[in-house]
Formats: C-alpha cells, structure tokens, sequence
C-alpha cells in the first residue's frame, strides 16, 4: 500500500494494519457486513489494538485542537486508509469521529456512532454521540436496512449536508482517506491482474489501450492523494477557511475518483472482477457507498465558494507559499 502522503509514524502505522488484515476472511456476498462470521473477531481486534481510541484525547472542537493533535489526526487517517486499501468495512472511522465528539469518555469494546455517520452502522452501534458530545444509549433492536457496501444502516429520509465545523471537518478528512484507501487497492488489483493474466500469448498490460487506463487511474490517484496532503497540511496550519476550501475540493475531488476507479478498475478484470474470488468488489462497493455518505449531491459546498479570481485564489494557494 501507497504511504507516501503520510508521516514516517502513520506509514508504519498504516503497515502494521495492512499485516494485520492481510489474514482475514472477507463477508460473504449477500449478506450484512455485521451478520458475517468475521465481524465480531475483527471488530474485537481492531478495539484491542487501540485502532479506535486514536482519536479519544483529540479536541475534534476547534481547529486549534485539531492542528495540537496532527500526529493522531494523522494517524487515525492511516489506520481508516489501510482497512479500506484491504477492502475490510468496519466501523472504525465513525468511532473514532464519536469517541473524539464525546464529552465523557466511553469505555471500549462499543461501537459508537455520531451524526456524521449518516445511519451508517447505526442499527449495531451502542451508543450515540449528539453534535453537542452528549452520549446516549442506543436500543439493541433497531430497524436495518444495507448501504451498498453491506454495511448496516438506518436510513435518514433527508440527512444533514456535512458540517464545516471542526468535528464535520475531521468527519471528510476521515472519509476522503477511506475512498482513497478503496482505491489504491482497486487501482492496485487491477494491475496485479493485467500484469499476470495472458491473452494471445502477452500479459493485458502490453496493449496500449489497458496501460493507457491503468495510467490514467494512477493519475486520478496521485491527484486525490496531493489533495488528501494538502488537506492534512491546513488541518496543522491553515486558517478555518482556508481549512474548509481544502475539505470541499478533497471531497469533490474522492467523489470523481471514486466513480472513475469503480468503473474502470472492473473494465480492465473484465467479468472475473465480479467474482468472489476476485474480492475486487470489496473495494468497489465501498467506493460506491462512500462517495454518497451523506450528500443530496456530490459536488458539496462547491457552491459556497467565492466566483472573484482574487478570493479563489487565497484559498486555493498551497498551504506555505507566500500571496504574490
């Protein structure tokens, strides 16, 4: 897995999960994420090896707290990126967005949701942690329906445009580093499978056509990546404004790779990519199911931002360079 947007402790970080995972069972197709035999023991594991509770001491309040904790910040983003480079769908990004929300702390072994989860994991989740970081115990029988990813979800007729404060803020960096967690591992698969599968006696990856794609794949994943790294460089040092122009073209950006990467990665395996032996799915489907959290539209707060050159060009300038 790609770690070269993350620190020299979050890319080890980032390693010792993708180890750890490379182990385990996927879900079987057809059935809720939360239902598979796999589950509860790597829920189980994810919680022991503190995977949730990076976030526990983080003030998700104020960006000055957020720019305080970066290396966690940093480093519940890697542990986020790495499940999803694996095609693993657990509930670990929203705890750790609803341990950081909550005012009191909350013992481990729960899986606690907040309202930037969006109903997703809602109908298995313990606990929820309200905007204002007041926790409440959720009843254990809950109506379930499934995202597109199989993922258990209480579905919200018109559900809240994601926040620009603080934890909604936190909440995208979180997500964007889940989609392009999915799809480094889709781009990755793909290649694996046109570099080893031969036809007419050369592998795909020889026609121009499948190089060409896979090439431009990689591109879309390196610019959602420098957009990823910029994002975390104004979490540390940007103005709130500056912050949130960053979360908007992040997330706009991780909408249209996502799509692309779905698509085409599935084009180039063909109608094996949809095979269980493939798992390709795994990282499709939670592309898919990403890219929709949360939005009426996918192009969120785009319509926000400022139409003067001058304006758009203060938020838009790299974080560290100095205004011409």
């Amino acid at each position: 897995m790609s770690t070269t947007i993350l620190t020299d402790e979050a890319a080890q970080l980032a390693a010792t999960v993708a180890d750890v995972v490379s182990t385990w069972g996927l879900p079987d197709t057809g059935r809720l994420v939360s239902e598979t035999e796999y589950f509860h023991a790597q829920w189980k594991t994810a919680e022991e090896l503190g995977w949730t509770s990076i976030l526990d001491d983080v003030d998700c309040t104020s960006f000055e707290g957020l720019a305080q904790s970066a290396e966690l910040v940093d480093a519940a983003g890697a542990v986020t990126r790495a499940l999803a480079h694996a095609g693993a769908a657990l509930p670990v990004r929203q705890t750790l967005l609803a341990r950081s929300l909550a005012r009191q702390p909350i013992a481990t072994g729960h899986i606690v949701v907040s309202p930037h989860s969006f109903g997703v994991w809602d109908p298995v989740a313990t606990a929820f942690v309200g905007a204002d970081g007041t926790t409440r115990d959720l009843p254990t029988s809950r109506p379930a329906d499934r995202d597109v990813a199989a993922r258990p979800v209480y579905r919200i007729d018109r559900p809240d445009a994601p926040g620009d404060r603080p934890d909604g803020v936190l909440a995208q960096f979180l997500l964007v580093q889940e989609i392009a967690g999915a799809a480094h591992g889709a781009i990755e698969q793909a290649r694996t499978y046109v570099m080893s599968r031969v036809q007419f006696g050369r592998p795909l990856i020889k026609l121009p056509a499948v190089a060409q794609e896979l090439g431009r794949l990689t591109i879309a994943q390196v610019q959602l990546d420098e957009a990823i790294r910029e994002f975390a460089r104004r979490l540390q040092e940007g103005s709130p404004e500056r912050i949130r122009f960053a979360a908007i073209a992040a997330r706009a950006l991780a909408s249209e790779v996502a799509s692309d990467v779905a698509a085409h990665a599935h084009q180039l395996h063909g109608a094996l990519g949809l095979t269980a032996d493939a798992t390709l799915r795994r990282r499709t489907l939670l592309l898919w199911a990403d890219r929709d959290e949360g939005l009426h539209q996918r192009n969120w707060g785009v319509h926000s931002l400022p139409r003067c050159e001058i304006d758009l060009w203060s938020l838009s300038r790299p974080e560290g360079t100095h205004p011409a």
